[in-house]
């Protein structure tokens, strides 16, 4: 007969067996899924050496192309640019090495060059007071994108024009952008920068990640006035990656107002990789063959990461 006490060892029993069953399933799982963690961490870690082992490979193969590109350089670029006037005009904000490397370039091919004319933060012309000054400075009234690209154009009619064909009595637009604090001169004496150019130069644009003066459209405007007066330009972006920090600049986005439109990447060639030997080789190499426009590098529009070496230097 079936009675209250076959009823609760019954029931004791089957709790048990319950207790017994998730104890010994869960120990099971648990180890199966730390067997699968120890497997996934195990692969992990072979993958992450083997990348690690091939980035020191592709680090090092950088390194060597740089170190051969550097000591060549010399033999690649002698003599490219004997006599040619060359301008170099650099936004503030970028790392002033990389316009120092592409006027001792240039200078190495040849080159005659005064140096570097540094685009101020003025060109932003955040305050009423910057407004008037460049009003004065280019005889342009209106609002601040009016003013400057009249202002641009001013100065890069000052640099295509040779001194020699210029009156005293003109005011020199140069002088007085360095006075209002518009502009400063890098790598020479202002007496060289007063004098040149004796010829119609080349000219260098210098814009780059850290420029001061990004949404202001100097780059694309500087470079449709020196194209308008028929003059070789190329643009660079002096690219920083700041120390690998995420997210990483996009490389070439700097020159990407020169790139993207029609008209201007059919006139002016750009450079998005200065901070490597092979991209000052093709800065110079540029400048040395103006017939010839080209997009190097290795960021988003490069075509090329050096152009062809002409063959003669163009006078």
């Amino acid at each position: 007969m079936i009675n209250f006490r076959f009823h609760l060892v019954s029931l004791i029993a089957v709790f048990l067996a319950l207790g017994l069953g998730i104890l010994v399933g869960s120990t099971v799982v648990d180890q199966v899924i730390v067997d699968r963690l120890d497997r996934e961490i195990r692969t992990a870690r072979r993958d992450t050496a083997t990348v690690q082992a091939e980035n020191r490979r592709l680090s090092d193969e950088v390194a060597r192309g740089d170190e051969h590109a550097r000591r060549s350089s010399g033999y690649v670029l002698q003599g490219r640019l004997r006599g040619v006037p060359v301008i170099v005009i650099a936004e503030t904000g970028v790392d002033s090495a990389i316009p120092r490397t592409i006027v001792s370039a240039l200078r190495d091919a040849g080159a005659t060059t005064p140096g570097v004319v540094w685009l101020e933060g003025g060109w932003r012309l955040d305050g009423d007071a910057d407004l008037a000054a460049l009003q004065r400075v280019s005889g342009t009234a209106g609002n601040n994108a009016t003013v400057r690209t009249a202002a641009l154009a001013a100065l890069a009619a000052r640099l295509s024009a040779p001194r020699a064909t210029a009156s005293t009595a003109d005011p020199d637009v140069l002088g007085a952008l360095r006075d209002e604090g518009f502009v400063r001169f890098g790598e020479g004496d202002a007496s060289a920068f007063t004098a040149f150019p004796q010829r119609s130069p080349r000219v260098v644009l210098v814009t780059g990640t850290d420029t001061k003066l990004g949404g202001t459209d100097a780059l694309a405007d500087l470079s449709r006035a020196f194209v308008g007066r028929g003059a070789s330009v190329t643009a660079v972006d002096a690219y920083d990656d700041h120390g690998g920090t995420t997210p990483l600049p996009e490389r070439g986005a700097a020159v990407a107002p020169v790139r993207g439109d029609r008209t201007l990447s059919a006139r002016v060639s750009t450079v998005d990789d200065p901070d490597h030997p092979a991209g000052v080789v093709a800065t110079v190499l540029t400048v040395a063959d103006p017939g010839t426009v080209g997009h190097y590098g290795f960021g988003t529009g490069a075509r090329a990461l050096l152009p062809e070496a002409p063959t003669r230097t163009s006078p």
